[in-house]
């Protein structure tokens, strides 16, 4: 059941950092706040520039706050599946009070018993998902508060990650002059939210398709089964297109988005654009499906490492399918690529939230929807593991010189409070047209084209 509040989540993406806030009421999630700002500062979901970074999450943070109403103390940030482990794990205690009554502090201390589980230094728990309690031999236990016993045990999932991408994630936050309140392991959110309960127990694959990166996180009878992250995005799909065209990345993006299609065979090829080309004195005229052609070349290549993953942990076949999301799932044809590609069922995955109805925000949406509907139980869990860590781990530094902000609060009611090797870009090459080459096809913009891309072309 979701808790009553006020909660925000925080998505740091390559492409984009997004700030949501909702109201839960009686089990209800209310969207009151929203932004979404150009990212810096973060590479592959990564963060490499802390002052850059910190600076758009301050932006994202008082838009957000603006439209809210609200002052935004305290965040719930997205943590990618960069080098994310998951582990199974298990504790057990005797209950130790006269009564023999199960109370909270017992469940904290066989969490705690769990968390002894040996974990190298360079790691960090991220969380512990409880899967079962057993009292006294008595198994498939959820909530074991309450019952009576002499013996508490626990089996449950320790996610870790790297200790240097957690640090700089809660550094980059707290010098934007926010505090964190829980890191949420986003492909576990993501499978929770966007999956239905018969997708998240029989088995099923969400694909997150962002501007700098893929995300993939398979989910089968209520757990995590396989997550990765692909280092290829829509921003690529830009890169190409401005390579193989010889034109912008600011006319690219919008060639991308106006007269895209990744459907070779939707696209039309009696329906042109003219291009502004480096090196040409005048526009150069491509037809729609040349373009398609670009588009699809990159949107195979990246869905195809994906199914070679899925194919090898035997995924694939997943009675729930495939689900899209993210804004490059947006583009048509995508969702007809991957069916060709997966030969499966594939479905875009559109947010019902009024006013976000968008993929791109099924993220941002997911962190807070799993924040509101943690258990009571998750919420002792989640409270162990952080006194634990923070005991292994040294406080952050606050003497170094942070960004100076003017947080002033607003008359409202206030919300209590990474380093991977950059990938080499692979560029896919599709050869330019013969006719590209020929003089005469170059034609004067047509109307059509004028009003879109006259202001880049003058």
């Amino acid at each position: 059941m979701a808790r009553d509040g006020f909660f925000t989540g925080l998505d740091i993406g390559t492409s984009s950092i997004k700030v949501l806030v909702a109201e839960f009421i009686d089990g209800s999630m209310n969207v009151i706040g929203v932004s979404n700002v150009k990212s810096s500062g973060v590479k592959d979901g990564i963060i490499v520039d802390i002052d850059a970074a910190a600076k758009t999450i301050k932006t994202a943070i008082e838009q957000a706050e603006e439209k809210a109403g609200i002052v935004i103390e305290q965040v719930n940030v997205g943590l990618p599946a960069n080098l994310l482990q998951i582990e199974p794990t298990q504790g057990m205690i005797p209950v130790t009070s006269e009564s023999k009554e199960i109370k909270d502090e017992d469940v904290e201390s066989v969490v705690r018993s769990a968390l002894t589980k040996s974990i190298t230094p360079e790691r960090e728990v991220i969380s512990l998902v409880p899967e079962e309690f057993i009292v006294d031999g008595f198994q498939g236990i959820r909530d074991p508060r309450g019952m009576m016993g002499i013996r508490l045990e626990m089996r449950g999932l320790i996610y870790t990650g790297p200790t240097t991408i957690l640090h700089n994630l809660r550094k980059t936050v707290e010098r934007a002059g926010i505090q964190v309140e829980n890191i949420i392991i986003s492909p576990l959110a993501m499978t929770r939210a966007v999956l239905n309960e018969g997708e998240r127990e029989f088995g099923a694959t969400v694909i997150d398709m962002g501007g700098g990166q893929t995300t993939v996180a398979s989910m089968r009878a209520q757990e995590l089964q396989f997550t990765n992250i692909y280092s290829e995005g829509g921003e690529y799909i830009t890169k190409d297109i401005s390579k193989v065209l010889k034109t912008s990345m600011q006319i690219a993006e919008a060639l991308k988005f106006n007269f895209g299609n990744a459907d070779i065979e939707e696209a039309s090829e009696t329906e042109t654009v003219q291009v502004e080309v480096v090196g040409e004195n005048s526009p150069v005229e491509i037809t729609e499906k040349y373009l398609a052609e670009i588009i699809s070349a990159r949107v195979k290549h990246i869905l195809d490492r994906v199914k070679q993953d899925l194919t090898r942990g035997r995924l694939l076949d997943l009675p729930g399918g495939i689900v899209l999301v993210g804004g490059t799932a947006i583009m048509p044809g995508v969702v007809e690529v991957a069916q060709e590609i997966f030969e499966t069922n594939v479905k875009l995955y559109v947010p019902n939230q009024v006013g976000i109805r968008n993929p791109m925000f099924a993220n941002v949406i997911s962190l807070v929807e799993y924040v509101g509907l943690l258990t009571e139980v998750d919420i002792i869990a989640q409270q162990a593991v952080s006194g634990e860590e923070y005991l292994r781990r040294k406080p952050i530094d606050n003497e170094t010189p942070s960004l100076s902000f003017d947080r002033t609060p607003a008359p409202a009611p206030r919300v209590a409070p990474q380093p991977n090797p950059i990938p080499v870009e692979n560029t896919i090459e599709v050869p330019l047209p013969v006719e590209e080459e020929n003089h005469e096809q170059k034609q004067k913009l047509g109307d059509r084209v004028r009003g879109i891309f006259g202001s880049m072309f003058d």
